[in-house]
């Protein structure tokens, strides 16, 4: 593999400098605005930087960061008042789509519970799969299905801004809440922003890890598929995501992984 930069890198380099010019139409005040152009155009020069300087293998290790600061540096950039008109839309059509969810035999909401609660290690699992049963270019059109869906999520935040359902004035609290949902809501409290991305940015970067996984190793990639879903139905029924957040992004995730595919054959 050539030690040129990588596609994934400068999707990543893209998408920071969107946001190095978008900051300065994001409403929100001047200090904020500039803090995150300033950021954003630092850690595209940093990203660059490793793409010239480092080699191959490092750099494929280098999205773990990646995933994390695209979904960081739009925050900043989130007006403070809530409830919007976006927020009502989606709302209002959760109220029509979640007849399912609430349908849910107890058992069955236990699991996929438990299936959202893997959506952390499902996307280290499926590199770690690709890792080994493919080579640097799989690992590296992997990155880029996943980076493409978790992107495609993480940039419409300033823009269209939600509260997931869970933390909506009002909102019905489950009912004798499990061990497994109070340890969702205490990794979510530690590792999230409380805001709620659209489409769904963990339901489309697990479909997008899962098939970009199972493009190399099948059997493994139906197993993370699986996996996936749970955490697309976890999404749901643990009211953690809007039901139309999930399905678009599954539809995203596959998209994702989809390309991927293609340019593998």
């Amino acid at each position: 593999m050539s030690r040129a930069t990588l596609p994934f890198e400068l999707f990543v380099i893209g998408y920071l400098m969107f946001f190095a010019v978008a900051a300065a139409f994001a409403d929100v005040d001047r200090p904020r605005r500039i803090r995150t152009a300033l950021t954003a155009l630092l850690c595209a020069v940093l990203v660059y930087g490793a793409s010239r300087t480092l080699p191959v293998t490092p750099r494929l290790w280098l999205p773990f960061l990646y995933i994390p600061l695209g979904y960081w540096i739009p925050v900043p950039l989130v007006p403070s008042r809530r409830g919007g008109a976006f927020e009502t839309w989606l709302v209002r059509s959760d109220d029509m789509l979640r007849g399912i969810a609430r349908a849910l035999p107890r058992w069955l909401a236990y699991i996929v519970e438990v299936g959202y609660l893997t959506c952390f290690p499902l996307i280290p699992i499926s590199f770690a799969v690709v890792w080994m049963a493919g080579s640097k270019e799989d690992v590296a059109r992997f990155w880029m299905a996943v980076l493409l869906a978790g992107y495609g999520c993480y940039i419409t935040l300033p823009w269209l801004v939600s509260r997931p359902p869970r933390l909506l004035e009002g909102a019905p609290a489950p009912a004798e809440p499990s061990n497994v949902s109070r340890a969702n809501v205490f990794v979510l409290g530690r590792v999230s922003h409380h805001l709620n991305t659209f489409p769904s940015g963990h339901v489309a970067v697990t479909m997008a890890a899962a098939f970009a996984a199972g493009a190399v190793a099948p059997v493994p990639g139906l197993v993370l598929g699986v996996f996936a879903t749970g955490v697309a139905l976890g999404a749901v029924a643990g009211r953690y995501h809007y039901v139309i957040d999930v399905m678009i992004g599954v539809v995203l995730g596959i998209a994702a992984s989809a390309a991927v595919i293609v340019g593998r054959s």
